[in-house]
Protein backbone atom coordinates (compact mmCIF):
# COMPACT_ATOMS: atom_id res chain seq x y z
CA UNK A 1 0.00 0.00 0.00
CA UNK A 2 1.17 3.08 -0.37
CA UNK A 3 1.65 5.26 2.62
CA UNK A 4 4.37 7.10 4.52
CA UNK A 5 6.01 3.99 5.82
CA UNK A 6 8.08 4.11 8.99
CA UNK A 7 7.76 0.38 9.43
CA UNK A 8 8.38 -1.52 12.63
CA UNK A 9 7.30 -5.13 12.30
CA UNK A 10 5.90 -7.09 15.19
CA UNK A 11 5.16 -10.71 14.44
CA UNK A 12 2.53 -12.66 16.35
CA UNK A 13 3.35 -16.37 16.32
CA UNK A 14 2.89 -19.58 18.20
CA UNK A 15 5.56 -19.23 20.87
CA UNK A 16 6.40 -22.91 20.72
CA UNK A 17 7.35 -22.54 17.06
CA UNK A 18 9.18 -19.24 16.73
CA UNK A 19 12.57 -18.57 18.34
CA UNK A 20 13.82 -15.02 18.68
CA UNK A 21 17.49 -14.11 18.71
CA UNK A 22 18.87 -10.74 19.69
CA UNK A 23 19.19 -9.41 16.16
CA UNK A 24 17.32 -11.78 13.89
CA UNK A 25 13.98 -13.49 13.54
CA UNK A 26 14.46 -17.20 12.94
CA UNK A 27 11.72 -18.70 10.78
CA UNK A 28 11.83 -22.29 9.57
CA UNK A 29 9.80 -23.86 6.81
CA UNK A 30 7.63 -25.68 9.36
CA UNK A 31 6.64 -22.68 11.47
CA UNK A 32 3.25 -21.02 11.28
CA UNK A 33 3.44 -17.26 11.31
CA UNK A 34 0.55 -14.89 11.92
CA UNK A 35 0.98 -11.51 10.25
CA UNK A 36 -1.34 -8.55 10.62
CA UNK A 37 -2.03 -6.22 7.73
CA UNK A 38 -4.23 -3.42 6.47
CA UNK A 39 -4.36 -3.70 2.68
CA UNK A 40 -4.88 -0.04 1.84
CA UNK A 41 -4.41 3.50 3.07
CA UNK A 42 -7.67 4.37 1.33
CA UNK A 43 -10.90 2.43 0.90
CA UNK A 44 -11.36 4.09 -2.50
CA UNK A 45 -8.26 2.60 -4.14
CA UNK A 46 -10.15 0.78 -6.89
CA UNK A 47 -9.42 -1.83 -8.19
CA UNK A 48 -6.79 -2.68 -5.59
CA UNK A 49 -8.93 -2.11 -2.52
CA UNK A 50 -12.53 -1.01 -2.22
CA UNK A 51 -15.00 -2.13 0.39
CA UNK A 52 -18.36 -2.98 -1.13
CA UNK A 53 -21.01 -5.62 -0.71
CA UNK A 54 -20.14 -7.07 -4.11
CA UNK A 55 -16.34 -7.21 -4.14
CA UNK A 56 -13.40 -6.22 -2.00
CA UNK A 57 -10.66 -5.46 -4.50
CA UNK A 58 -7.58 -7.15 -5.94
CA UNK A 59 -5.50 -7.12 -2.76
CA UNK A 60 -8.16 -8.49 -0.37
CA UNK A 61 -8.72 -11.34 -2.83
CA UNK A 62 -5.03 -11.95 -3.47
CA UNK A 63 -3.51 -11.64 0.00
CA UNK A 64 -5.22 -14.73 1.51
CA UNK A 65 -4.14 -16.83 -1.48
CA UNK A 66 -0.50 -15.77 -1.11
CA UNK A 67 -0.42 -16.24 2.66
CA UNK A 68 -2.14 -19.62 2.54
CA UNK A 69 0.30 -20.90 -0.06
CA UNK A 70 3.19 -19.52 2.00
CA UNK A 71 1.83 -21.29 5.13
CA UNK A 72 1.34 -17.96 6.89
CA UNK A 73 -1.74 -16.95 8.81
CA UNK A 74 -3.06 -13.49 8.05
CA UNK A 75 -5.20 -11.14 10.08
CA UNK A 76 -6.70 -8.08 8.40
CA UNK A 77 -6.88 -5.05 10.67
CA UNK A 78 -9.41 -2.35 9.82
CA UNK A 79 -7.81 1.08 10.15
CA UNK A 80 -8.63 4.55 8.87
CA UNK A 81 -6.12 5.93 6.36
CA UNK A 82 -4.78 8.55 8.75
CA UNK A 83 -3.91 5.92 11.36
CA UNK A 84 -2.10 3.45 9.14
CA UNK A 85 1.29 5.12 9.51
CA UNK A 86 1.10 4.92 13.30
CA UNK A 87 -0.03 1.31 13.09
CA UNK A 88 3.03 0.41 11.02
CA UNK A 89 5.33 2.29 13.39
CA UNK A 90 3.82 0.69 16.51
CA UNK A 91 3.67 -2.84 15.10
CA UNK A 92 -0.11 -3.14 14.96
CA UNK A 93 0.39 -4.39 11.39
CA UNK A 94 3.31 -6.30 9.94
CA UNK A 95 3.55 -5.68 6.20
CA UNK A 96 2.32 -3.37 3.48
CA UNK A 97 2.27 -3.01 -0.29
CA UNK A 98 4.25 -0.51 -2.32
CA UNK A 99 5.72 0.34 -5.68
CA UNK A 100 9.35 1.28 -4.92
CA UNK A 101 9.07 3.93 -7.64
CA UNK A 102 6.80 5.88 -5.25
CA UNK A 103 9.61 6.30 -2.75
CA UNK A 104 11.67 9.51 -2.63
CA UNK A 105 15.33 9.10 -3.54
CA UNK A 106 16.27 9.82 0.09
CA UNK A 107 14.40 6.77 1.39
CA UNK A 108 16.84 4.10 2.65
CA UNK A 109 15.66 1.05 0.69
CA UNK A 110 18.05 -1.23 2.57
CA UNK A 111 15.75 -0.89 5.59
CA UNK A 112 13.22 -3.09 3.81
CA UNK A 113 12.94 -6.39 1.99
CA UNK A 114 10.68 -6.41 -1.06
CA UNK A 115 8.96 -9.41 -2.55
CA UNK A 116 9.08 -10.25 -6.23
CA UNK A 117 6.72 -8.05 -8.30
CA UNK A 118 3.01 -8.81 -8.00
CA UNK A 119 1.51 -6.71 -10.79
CA UNK A 120 2.25 -3.56 -12.83
CA UNK A 121 0.98 -0.27 -11.45
CA UNK A 122 1.08 3.24 -12.90
CA UNK A 123 -0.03 6.67 -11.74
CA UNK A 124 -0.78 9.72 -13.83
CA UNK A 125 -1.43 13.41 -13.53
CA UNK A 126 -5.16 13.97 -13.99
CA UNK A 127 -7.42 17.00 -14.39
CA UNK A 128 -10.89 17.94 -15.56
CA UNK A 129 -11.64 17.48 -19.24
CA UNK A 130 -10.55 20.39 -21.48
CA UNK A 131 -7.90 21.47 -18.95
CA UNK A 132 -4.32 22.51 -19.79
CA UNK A 133 -2.84 19.39 -18.17
CA UNK A 134 -0.43 18.87 -21.08
CA UNK A 135 1.48 21.95 -19.88
CA UNK A 136 1.78 20.71 -16.26
CA UNK A 137 5.22 19.02 -16.51
CA UNK A 138 6.72 22.24 -17.89
CA UNK A 139 5.02 24.33 -15.20
CA UNK A 140 6.49 22.09 -12.51
CA UNK A 141 9.98 22.73 -13.86
CA UNK A 142 9.45 26.44 -13.43
CA UNK A 143 7.78 26.51 -10.01
CA UNK A 144 7.20 24.27 -6.99
CA UNK A 145 4.09 26.28 -6.07
CA UNK A 146 1.82 24.28 -8.36
CA UNK A 147 -0.94 22.83 -6.18
CA UNK A 148 -1.59 19.14 -6.90
CA UNK A 149 -4.12 16.90 -5.20
CA UNK A 150 -2.67 13.92 -3.36
CA UNK A 151 -3.90 11.30 -0.89
CA UNK A 152 -3.04 11.85 2.76
CA UNK A 153 -0.26 9.52 3.89
CA UNK A 154 0.80 8.41 0.41
CA UNK A 155 4.35 8.59 -0.90
CA UNK A 156 5.05 10.73 -3.98
CA UNK A 157 8.64 10.43 -5.17
CA UNK A 158 8.90 14.06 -6.31
CA UNK A 159 6.63 15.95 -3.92
CA UNK A 160 9.39 18.51 -3.38
CA UNK A 161 8.60 19.70 -6.92
CA UNK A 162 5.00 20.71 -6.21
CA UNK A 163 2.69 21.75 -3.37
CA UNK A 164 0.71 18.85 -1.96
CA UNK A 165 -2.98 19.29 -1.26
CA UNK A 166 -3.98 16.18 0.69
CA UNK A 167 -7.36 14.50 0.64
CA UNK A 168 -8.52 11.36 2.42
CA UNK A 169 -9.00 9.17 -0.67
CA UNK A 170 -8.90 8.90 -4.45
CA UNK A 171 -12.66 9.37 -4.49
CA UNK A 172 -12.25 12.73 -2.79
CA UNK A 173 -9.53 13.74 -5.28
CA UNK A 174 -12.12 13.50 -8.06
CA UNK A 175 -14.65 15.41 -5.97
CA UNK A 176 -12.06 18.12 -5.32
CA UNK A 177 -11.44 18.47 -9.06
CA UNK A 178 -15.17 18.73 -9.66
CA UNK A 179 -15.61 21.52 -7.11
CA UNK A 180 -12.53 23.46 -8.17
CA UNK A 181 -10.56 22.93 -4.97
CA UNK A 182 -7.63 21.74 -7.07
CA UNK A 183 -6.80 21.91 -10.75
CA UNK A 184 -4.58 18.81 -10.95
CA UNK A 185 -4.23 15.53 -9.06
CA UNK A 186 -2.15 12.35 -9.10
CA UNK A 187 -3.99 9.04 -9.36
CA UNK A 188 -3.93 5.65 -11.03
CA UNK A 189 -5.65 5.70 -14.41
CA UNK A 190 -8.10 2.88 -13.62
CA UNK A 191 -8.83 4.37 -10.20
CA UNK A 192 -9.41 7.84 -11.61
CA UNK A 193 -11.65 6.62 -14.43
CA UNK A 194 -13.67 4.47 -12.02
CA UNK A 195 -14.48 7.41 -9.73
CA UNK A 196 -14.93 9.70 -12.71
CA UNK A 197 -17.70 7.40 -13.90
CA UNK A 198 -19.27 6.85 -10.48
CA UNK A 199 -19.30 10.57 -9.64
CA UNK A 200 -20.02 11.73 -13.19
CA UNK A 201 -16.95 13.96 -13.36
CA UNK A 202 -15.32 14.09 -16.82
CA UNK A 203 -11.55 13.92 -16.50
CA UNK A 204 -8.49 13.72 -18.74
CA UNK A 205 -5.36 11.67 -18.04
CA UNK A 206 -2.05 13.41 -18.58
CA UNK A 207 1.60 12.40 -18.25
CA UNK A 208 2.78 9.39 -16.26
CA UNK A 209 3.83 10.28 -12.73
CA UNK A 210 5.16 6.86 -11.68
CA UNK A 211 5.54 3.47 -13.34
CA UNK A 212 6.53 0.20 -11.73
CA UNK A 213 5.27 -2.88 -9.91
CA UNK A 214 3.43 -3.51 -6.68
CA UNK A 215 5.36 -5.52 -4.07
CA UNK A 216 4.95 -6.83 -0.55
CA UNK A 217 7.32 -4.91 1.71
CA UNK A 218 8.78 -6.31 4.94
CA UNK A 219 11.28 -4.92 7.40
CA UNK A 220 14.69 -6.54 6.92
CA UNK A 221 14.35 -8.49 10.19
CA UNK A 222 11.76 -10.64 8.39
CA UNK A 223 14.06 -11.51 5.51
CA UNK A 224 13.57 -15.25 6.10
CA UNK A 225 9.83 -14.88 5.48
CA UNK A 226 10.26 -13.34 2.04
CA UNK A 227 11.30 -16.55 0.17
CA UNK A 228 7.99 -18.10 1.21
CA UNK A 229 6.09 -15.10 -0.12
CA UNK A 230 8.13 -15.04 -3.33
CA UNK A 231 7.51 -18.74 -3.98
CA UNK A 232 3.80 -18.30 -3.35
CA UNK A 233 3.57 -15.33 -5.73
CA UNK A 234 5.52 -17.20 -8.40
CA UNK A 235 3.30 -20.29 -8.13
CA UNK A 236 0.11 -18.22 -8.28
CA UNK A 237 1.43 -16.43 -11.37
CA UNK A 238 2.31 -19.70 -13.05
CA UNK A 239 -1.17 -21.01 -12.30
CA UNK A 240 -2.66 -17.88 -13.85
CA UNK A 241 -4.56 -16.99 -10.65
CA UNK A 242 -3.13 -13.50 -10.22
CA UNK A 243 -3.95 -12.57 -13.81
CA UNK A 244 -7.43 -14.00 -13.32
CA UNK A 245 -8.10 -11.79 -10.28
CA UNK A 246 -6.65 -8.68 -11.92
CA UNK A 247 -8.52 -9.18 -15.19
CA UNK A 248 -11.80 -9.68 -13.34
CA UNK A 249 -11.57 -6.04 -12.24
CA UNK A 250 -10.12 -4.55 -15.40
Amino acid sequence: MRKLFLLMVVVSVNCSNLAWSANKTQVSDTETLRLKYEPSGSNSWFPYYIKSEQRQGILPELIPLVLQRADIEGQEVALPAARTNLALASGEIDFDFINPEWLPATTPLETFIFSVPIMPIKEYFIALKDSDIETLPEKMKQSSDIRIGTVHGYYYHDDDLFTRVDFSSEKNLIRALKHGRIKYAICGEVTAKYWSKILDVPIVVGAIHSDGYLHFRFRKELAEVVPRINQAITELKQAGLIDKIVSSYL
